[in-house]
């Protein structure tokens, strides 16, 4: 397991928000007890991409992980979608399975990937999700395990799906949530290789009625909602060599937070630049301290706040705030790098201009409202 991988996996297990620097010796307790356990190399056949598992994960987990996107449904031997052929190597039952496979599988060296760890060096036949288009829409009943106010008007929602019916998705997507007929599209401020536990952050504005269900206390702890997902093309670019750069307009930050932490799965060496837009009334952006956090598992992560004159209302002068944003960018690493943008749309049609005009292909671009 590595150093990055293993900071993510301790944070979420501990439910830390932030790792901070009281919380290091545990994360060093945590590597060094995971040193011993015998890591496997997986290779998959098609596409020739590849992830290490130790013996005591399941070949799904590990995939998970490291960031690939497998298809899985339960992750408990239920439904059967994360099937693989074994083309070489041996692997070992892990845990039961209810799901039957046919002979023909059987004698094809089919296996369960959440059922089954790696006794060697395997190879497998097995296909990944390629795009959003190849995730159908799906509708699970979720239950908030936990609701974190920062101030009087963020929350950060963290909701727990069944383990027979777990949200499969993209970094960077949205989902709809619902409780007794309100409604709201909120993006996933978590990273795919957890897709049992997903996290929101979710301001309180008066136009958004589930938003006030939530600080009204009449959504809480326990309470069950219905999500219907994934949504929306604010995706990675996983075979770019490019530099990425992440523009975060306040609550942005939520998408941006799931991309980045998918590039750390995939331990995939692109530079990294974050700039964080925010009201020049707040002190900091909302989850600084976590933004800063990142420079402890990546090389190369440049990070930098922007104080914005704008408010959390409608009435912004968005080509104001946009030139703001525009002008504290480095624009020598703009036009070089891909560009994910999450800001309001007005704000966003405003700066895509002006970086286009200033040189940055279009191609490069990558953008979503909130």
């Amino acid at each position: 397991m590595t150093f990055i991988t293993t900071v993510l996996v301790f944070t979420r297990v501990n439910n830390l928000t932030t790792p901070k620097a009281k919380d290091i010796k545990r994360i060093l307790l945590f590597i060094m007890g995971n040193m011993n356990r015998h890591i496997f190399n997986i290779q998959f056949e098609k596409n020739k991409r590849n992830f290490e598992c130790s013996k005591n994960d399941s070949i799904l987990e590990g995939g998970l992980r490291h960031g690939l996107a497998m298809r899985y449904e339960c992750s408990n031997g239920t439904c059967g979608a994360c099937k693989a052929k074994l083309i070489k190597g041996s692997v070992k039952k892990s845990k039961h399975h209810d799901y039957a496979l046919s002979k023909d599988e059987l004698d094809d060296n089919t296996f369960l990937m959440c059922c089954y760890s790696p006794k060697s060096d395997i190879e497998i036949d097995v296909d990944l999700i390629g795009d959003v288009k190849s995730i159908p829409l799906q509708k699970i009943q979720v239950k908030i395990k936990d609701i974190h106010f920062i101030g009087d008007d963020m929350a950060i929602v963290s909701v727990r799906t069944p383990r027979s019916k777990t949200l499969q998705f993209m970094a960077g997507q949205d989902v709809e949530l619902s409780f007794k007929g309100m409604v709201s599209r909120y993006p996933i401020a978590s990273c795919p290789c957890h897709a049992i536990g997903l996290e929101f952050h979710i301001r309180s504005l008066k136009e958004d009625e589930f938003s006030q269900a939530i600080f009204s206390k009449s959504i809480k702890t326990k309470s069950k909602l219905d999500l219907n997902g994934p949504k929306g093309v604010f995706v990675l670019k996983e075979l770019s060599t490019k530099s990425m750069v992440f523009i975060a307009w306040d609550s942005g930050f939520a998408p941006i937070r799931s991309l980045v932490e998918h590039e750390f799965s995939l331990e995939m060496p692109n530079p990294v630049y974050f700039y964080w837009a925010y009201p020049a009334t707040d002190s900091i952006p909302y989850f600084d301290n976590y933004a800063q956090s990142w420079s402890a598992v990546m090389d190369e992560y440049h990070y930098q706040t922007i104080a914005c004159e704008f408010d959390r209302s409608s009435h912004n002068d968005c080509h104001k705030v946009a030139k703001q944003i525009y002008d504290s960018l480095n624009h020598q690493i703009i036009n070089q790098s891909e560009v994910y943008i999450c800001t309001p749309a007005e704000v966003l049609i405003y700066l895509g201009e002006m970086l286009l005009e200033n040189g940055l292909d279009e191609s490069q671009l990558i953008a979503s409202p909130i």
